[in-house]
């Protein structure tokens, strides 16, 4: 892919002064994750259920209503065992990342989310035997309320995330070193 038509969409982005100090897209592949290992059981149940619910009720002689009652369910199992992998890899192919000596930047198509290199939340990596990897900043767990007590929910959302990255150590060190010459320069200039 071309150096030049790569960046392009970052270069609009820039602050006068910042300099790019790497662009990159998702990989392809490794669409499963941990999570999926749980949720991939559940949404086989789910769907096989609903789709046994519908053709039981288109066979039988009963009320419009009950025959229109499993097509959502039948589409949100749909969704879970096969589309959400179809989404992400549209998602994939419309992301991209930047880092800049000021920021690291993710693009997913007209969204683009930064993060401020001198103020950098919590930074996890996770390699592949293949050398590609996530990159991950921060983390917001989501907690639900049951009366008094709250409950930690599996699932988890962070900051930013840079998904799929071939060569992730190389990336992972290009960051770190942005974030100590970012925190050198705003010690020299708070120095002065």
């Amino acid at each position: 892919m071309d150096y030049e038509n790569d960046t392009a969409w970052v270069r609009g982005l820039l602050h006068p002064g910042e300099n790019l100090l790497w662009s990159g897209k998702p990989g392809k592949g490794h669409l499963f994750r941990r999570e999926d290992m749980l949720l991939i059981p559940f949404s086989i149940l789910w769907c096989s259920v609903a789709v046994f619910w519908e053709v039981t009720v288109l066979k039988e002689n009963v009320p419009f209503l009950f025959k229109l009652w499993g097509i959502p369910f039948v589409l949100v199992g749909l969704y879970i065992v096969a589309g959400r992998f179809t989404v992400k890899r549209i998602q994939n192919r419309r992301s991209s990342y930047a880092l800049t000596g000021q920021r690291i930047i993710a693009k997913t198509g007209k969204t683009v989310r930064t993060l401020e290199l001198i103020d950098l939340p919590r930074m996890t990596v996770t390699q592949r035997a293949d050398g590609s990897g996530d990159i991950r900043f921060g983390e917001a767990t989501i907690s639900r309320r049951y009366g008094m007590n709250y409950e930690r929910s599996p699932y988890t959302t962070f900051l930013l995330e840079l998904r799929n990255i071939p060569d992730v150590n190389n990336v992972e060190y290009r960051i770190r070193t942005a974030v100590e010459q970012a925190v050198r320069a705003r010690q020299k200039l708070n120095e002065e």
